[in-house]
Parts: C-alpha cells; sequence; structure tokens
C-alpha cells in the first residue's frame, strides 16, 4: 500500500495525526492508536477500520509522508539549475523542515541501510530500499551536473556523493537544531534571534564550502 493514489482520505488524516505527534515531541514507540485517532479527530475503531495495528500505521505514515517529504525537496532542490546552488537549496530546505520536527527522521530514513533495519522497526523494508533507489536517482542527476560544472572530480563515484553528501547534512543539521531551536540555547542564554540567524548563515556558508571542496 505504498501508492499514495490508493490512500483514503481518512488514512490520509490518520498519516497526518501520526506526523502531528511526533512533531509535538512525542516517542514513536510511545504512541498509541488512540493518541492517533484522538490527533486527528476520529476515533480508535475508525483507525483499525483501516489498519490492523499500531505498527502498521505509523510504518505507511512514515513512509507516506517520507515520500511526499522527498518530492517536496527534490522539486525544491532543482529550482537552481547550478550543482552549488541545489546544494544551497538543500541546505535551506532542510533549515524548514527542521521547524516541522520532521528533519530528523527524514535523515534517518533516508540514510540508513536496510540491512540495518530490524524485524521491529517501523520502516517498511521495501519501502527502504525503493526510497533509496529513488534518492540515488535524484543524486546521480545532481552529481552529473556537479561533474559537468568540474564542482564534483571525476573520480567520485555515485556513493561517494551519497556518502559525502548525506555525511554534510547530518552534521549540519546536528549544528542547526542548537542555534534553530530556543529549548536549545539553554548554554547560550545570551544568544539572541539575530544572532541566531547570523550563525545559521556562517554555518550554512561554511557546510557548502566544506562540502565543494571534499566532492572536488
Amino acid at each position: 500500500m505504498h501508492n499514495t493514489e490508493k490512500y483514503t482520505q481518512k488514512q490520509i488524516l490518520i498519516f497526518e495525526g501520526v506526523m502531528t505527534l511526533l512533531r509535538e515531541g512525542r516517542q514513536i514507540h510511545e504512541l498509541k492508536v488512540a493518541d492517533i485517532a484522538e490527533s486527528c479527530g476520529m476515533g480508535k475503531s475508525t483507525a483499525y477500520e483501516y489498519f490492523s495495528s499500531k505498527e502498521e500505521i505509523i510504518r505507511e505514515a512514515l513512509g507516506y509522508h517520507l515520500k511526499q517529504s522527498f518530492m517536496q525537496l527534490t522539486e525544491f532542490v532543482f529550482k537552481e539549475t547550478t550543482f552549488k546552488g541545489m546544494a544551497r537549496n538543500a541546505l535551506d530546505y532542510l533549515e524548514k523542515s527542521l521547524e516541522e520536527r520532521f528533519t530528523g527522521i527524514f535523515l534517518m530514513l533516508l540514510t540508513e541501510k536496510h540491512e540495518k533495519m530490524k524485524s521491529g522497526s517501523y520502516m517498511d523494508e521495501n519501502m527502504q530500499m525503493k526510497m533509496e533507489s529513488i534518492v540515488l536517482y535524484q543524486i546521480e542527476r545532481a552529481m552529473i551536473r556537479g561533474k559537468e560544472e568540474g564542482q564534483i572530480g571525476e573520480e567520485m563515484t555515485l556513493e561517494d556523493v551519497r556518502m559525502t553528501t548525506f555525511g554534510f547534512f547530518t552534521a549540519y543539521v546536528h549544528e542547526l537544531v542548537q542555534l534553530k531551536m530556543t529549548e536549545c540555547r539553554v548554554q547560550r542564554p545570551e544568544l539572541t534571534e539575530s544572532q541566531a540567524r547570523e550563525e545559521i548563515a556562517v554555518l550554512k556558508d561554511r557546510t557548502l564550502k566544506l562540502l565543494l571542496k571534499t566532492l572536488h
């Protein structure tokens, strides 16, 4: 059931309920069907009309939102025609999506190898493999442009580019959290919003510069 056209409106509402709870900071393993149903304004029994278990609800919700989010990311990234512009757009998108508390899940599902996913994982293995294939295709599109422009070394393989890109993106998000989220700045109470924005701009420029230097 990974074709989004097969989902009913109520199923999508249930998926939104899952993401609402995750964005509120709820831990994925602590979610209950009753909480999910309540968050989307329906009864627990209604949720069970469409799904057989909590695990199925969460698995389908993550798959649905991962695909939707990646489609949005791809559209946003390829608004630019240069590789450098694409990379900056990707960093901008990650900053924006962090505000929705989805970036951590997004990166985890895209970078985690499917053979490492345990049987109790909430990510479907077939969906994981399918998404990896889609991600590699889009990275290859950007890599081809980067090599044409001389931004990426000819000896760099697709896997090299994937590992390098996601490594820098993950590090960027880790640093960004400390500046973007107010509750994570407890150790720097003197940091104003204006100063945080300036540091984020510096972080973004540094990440982009190091990424391009590593790929060259």
